[in-house]
C-alpha cells in the first residue's frame, strides 16, 4: 500500500544561533534521504502558514528547537495530541508556535492524519550567541533518528 500524499518533512527555526537546529537537520535529510518519496524544506517560523506548508501531506514530520528545562541536546519525539500537551503552557520563539498552529489546523479540519514532531533541546534562543557546541554535536543523532522512522514509514507503505 502507498502513502496517498507525500510525505513531508519540515524544517522550523530561524537561520540563526540554536534555533537554526530545524534547517541544519533538514538541510542533511535533503542530502541524505531519497526524495522520490518525500519532500524536505526549511521554514523560518511559519507560524498559521504552516498549516499551509502541510496541506495535502498524509504525513508530517516537523523538526524544531525547544526550550525546556531539559539538558541541551536532549531530543525529543511527539505525536498527535502530544505535542499539544507538552506544548499547551508555553510560549514558543516563533510567537504564533507549532502547537497553536497545529490545534487550529485539527479546528479547521487541516491537520494531517500523521504529525511527527522531532525536537531538540537547545540552550538559547537568542540568535547573537550562535549555535552551541551541544546543538552542534547532537545534530547527526537528530539526522538519525529521523532517517530511520522515514525509513520504517516507507518500507511499512511498500507492502
Amino acid at each position: 500500500m502507498k502513502v496517498a500524499a507525500p510525505i513531508r518533512i519540515l524544517g522550523i527555526g530561524s537561520p540563526l544561533g540554536d534555533d537554526e537546529v530545524g534547517w541544519l537537520v533538514a538541510k542533511v535529510l535533503q542530502q541524505n534521504l531519497d526524495l522520490n518519496n518525500l519532500s524536505v524544506s526549511m521554514h523560518d517560523r511559519p507560524g498559521a502558514n504552516l498549516i499551509r506548508l502541510m496541506h495535502g501531506a498524509e504525513i508530517v514530520i516537523l523538526i524544531d528547537a525547544i526550550i525546556t528545562e531539559a539538558t541541551p541536546g536532549t531530543l525529543y519525539r511527539l505525536e498527535g495530541n502530544a505535542i499539544h500537551q507538552a506544548f499547551q503552557n508555553q510560549t514558543s520563539t516563533h510567537g504564533f508556535g507549532l502547537a497553536e498552529a497545529l490545534k487550529l489546523a485539527q479546528a479547521l479540519g487541516e491537520a494531517p492524519a500523521n504529525v511527527v514532531l522531532w525536537g531538540m533541546e537547545i540552550v538559547s534562543a537568542d540568535p547573537a550567541m550562535g549555535m552551541s557546541d551541544t546543538v552542534r554535536e547532537a545534530i547527526p543523532a537528530l539526522v538519525n533518528a529521523i532517517e530511520d522512522e522515514v525509513t520504517v514509514i516507507l518500507e511499512r507503505n511498500e507492502n
